[in-house]
């Protein structure tokens, strides 16, 4: 099912690692070939990386589980930190989001950062918890980079809870969310975008799917200052800037 390459990147990944992260396993007994896929998955994982805590349970037959990590479909495969970082892989991952999910469980343990501080910053003026769902396919190279930047914000900020489905899984969810291309995130419960998404749109996208209105009397989450806007004209110009600035450092340690 795996082959030597897929295996030595585990491998060293694992040595990478500094903190304990907990891989938390939903299948179901109902006949779900990908369920068996993602449990053989996190398998190989734990025995190719080291401290990795795997645990396993049923959808139906777990149901406080199922409700403490708010699963609502199978296979689900939650990475999970000391910090109460907490990202969620719907369906089976391979190939690019086979090493995003190697990345993420890397990027929980070091408590590695995928964000500039000025989006971090902004993150904290949220209230609310706020859902973002990103439907990827596996061999989607724009897929990857979206959910990267929406497993970042997660892993910045508790109040994010971040998923990534794997569309061809769930064509129910294809069915409800009009799906035809991807990617396709969805904030909260409906606010939906289709394609490349930019670090300032993730976070104005965020902010509205809690609540906050644009309009008179506000202030930019940014800076602070008098802004009709969620985030103000320069403070986006700049958050921008930072973000590809770190993407390109982040690349260049990576190699």
């Amino acid at each position: 099912m795996f082959n030597q390459t897929s295996l030595k990147i585990m491998q060293l990944s694992s040595t990478q690692l500094i903190k304990p992260v907990r891989l938390v396993v939903f299948t179901r007994d109902a006949v779900c070939n990908a369920c068996q896929n993602v449990s053989e998955l996190s398998r190989t994982i734990k025995m190719q990386m080291n401290k990795i805590a795997l645990e396993t349970y049923d959808v139906v037959m777990d149901r406080d589980k199922t409700e403490q990590y708010g699963i609502q479909r199978t296979p689900a495969l939650v990475v999970q930190g000391g910090a109460g970082q907490k990202i969620t892989f719907y369906g089976y991952t391979e190939n690019l989001f086979l090493q995003l999910l190697l990345n993420t469980i890397e990027a929980v343990s070091t408590a590695k950062e995928w964000l500039p501080e000025d989006m971090k910053r902004s993150l904290q003026r949220l209230d609310n918890d706020v859902m973002i769902r990103v439907f990827v396919s596996n061999n989607c190279m724009l897929c990857k980079t979206v959910a990267e930047v929406a497993i970042g914000l997660a892993l910045a900020c508790n109040r994010v809870n971040t998923a990534v489905i794997m569309a061809d899984d769930f064509p129910e969810l294809k069915t409800k969310y009009r799906i035809n291309a991807l990617p396709k995130t969805v904030f909260g419960e409906d606010l939906q975008v289709d394609g490349n998404i930019s670090e300032v749109k993730f976070l104005e996208n965020i902010f509205e799917a809690e609540g906050i209105k644009t309009g008179p009397d506000k202030r930019c989450l940014a800076c602070g200052n008098a802004s009709t806007d969620i985030i103000c004209s320069n403070c986006k110009i700049r958050i921008q800037a930072e973000a590809l600035d770190y993407k390109l450092k982040f690349e260049k340690q990576k190699n």
